[in-house]
């Protein structure tokens, strides 16, 4: 099959950036079985070895100079996005492809008047992130920035995503928030996935130690390490005074979440490129989210490393194949989660069997490999023809 694949970002690995990360680890399974042509926009940070990676795996590649994306406060398509829209037209044109990958949300505007079928990855649902940053403002102002972005969100998803020939988002969160755009029957959950090799399984860790890992100067992320911080991990250390918490962040942290570092047994630290050591030095991994968008990958890591998982039944729903009680131990209320970090803390069996069940999911079901044939899937449905011509 030939594809044609449309990023904002210019795609390479090894790469911690997660956005860009996705995108990377998608392309490099796809070239290895089809025809991939690529058009990205680079910016002044990219180097000469970044894009040799992508040379040397595409059919063809072709850059545009772009510098930042501003967010969008109204559906008018916004300027930066002409100068790829004329690159990928042209592209389109010579390379005939069979299929238009579209990644992010930002490039939705790509889909019109394009030819052949288009997959617009879009991911995240940006209204259901946009209500979150809302629900948390700490001031009227704040709230109601979180308003109009929100409705931004709305009309940014009306305007634009109906144009796909399908549409992927990575939860079944994400999914419902965008059905009051785009029928439900266009659009198909596909979680990310994990480099397995780079996340080798090794049982270890701190024994007592907890972890959380996320954005920690982002609304739902800095409530969830408070309730952990100041709820759940007092109840634990009543029955385990040596339990201790880390809160790690792969870029900036909120001034409330750095003040939790002044709590007996907290321990916060930020602005890191790899989480893998963090997530490898606990003996639990904690996610007591509220909802499962944006969450999938996070949830991931554990995962493959060896980290068994106590998450909360929404935050769960990040990844559709985990079941409670198998992959990992479910918890609503403080009690619960005390419960459940307690149980792994203290029976080695469990946790090595929770720990073992995940790793075997992620193997199974998980990887960018497996994402990737879901992806192929998707494209086959679209284009029927060319995807029985490619299989004989």
């Amino acid at each position: 099959m030939r594809l044609l694949f449309v990023t904002p970002r210019l795609p390479y690995l090894p790469c911690h950036d997660a956005a860009r990360l996705v995108a990377s680890s998608l392309l490099a399974r796809l070239v290895e079985r089809h025809t991939v042509a690529v058009v990205a926009a680079t910016s002044r940070v990219d180097t000469p070895a970044q894009r040799a990676w992508l040379a040397e795996r595409a059919a063809r590649v072709d850059i545009v100079r772009l510098e930042g994306w501003r967010p969008t406060w109204s559906p008018r398509r916004s300027d930066s996005v002409g100068p790829l829209a004329a690159l990928v037209e042209s592209v389109a044109v010579r390379f005939a492809p069979d299929v238009i990958h579209v990644e992010g949300p930002r490039l939705a505007p790509l889909a019109y008047g394009a030819r052949v079928p288009t997959v617009l990855a879009a991911h995240e649902s940006g209204v259901l992130r946009a209500a979150d940053v809302r629900r948390a403002g700490g001031t009227p102002w704040r709230r109601l920035a979180g308003r109009v972005r929100e409705r931004a969100e709305a009309a940014w998803a009306r305007t634009w995503y109906g144009a796909a020939t399908a549409c992927v988002v990575d939860s079944e969160d994400d999914r419902q928030a965008l059905a009051e755009h785009v029928p439900l029957e266009r659009i198909d959950v596909i979680p990310p996935g994990i480099d397995h090799v780079a996340h080798a399984y090794r049982r270890g860790g701190e024994p007592w130690r907890l972890v959380f890992t996320g954005d920690l100067a982002a609304p739902r992320d800095v409530h969830a390490a408070q309730r952990l911080a100041c709820q759940i991990l007092p109840r634990v250390r009543r029955r385990t005074p040596r339990a201790e918490l880390l809160l790690a962040a792969p870029g900036r942290v909120a001034a409330t979440v750095r003040a939790l570092a002044e709590l007996p047994g907290v321990r916060v630290t930020g602005a890191l490129a790899d989480l893998r050591a963090s997530v490898r030095s606990a003996a639990v991994y904690v996610s007591p989210l509220t909802a499962g968008f944006g969450r999938a990958a996070r949830l991931l890591e554990p995962m493959a490393l060896g980290t068994p998982v106590v998450a909360s039944r929404a935050s769960l729903a990040a990844i559709p194949e985990a079941l409670a009680g198998h992959h990992a131990l479910v918890a609503d209320d403080d009690d619960q989660f005390a419960d459940a970090i307690s149980r792994l803390l203290h029976e080695r069996v469990v946790a090595n069997t929770i720990a073992r069940n995940a790793r075997e999911l992620v193997d199974r079901r998980l990887t960018w490999g497996t994402v990737a044939e879901r992806y192929e899937a998707l494209y086959a449905r679209l284009a029927p023809a060319r995807a029985l011509e490619a299989a004989a």
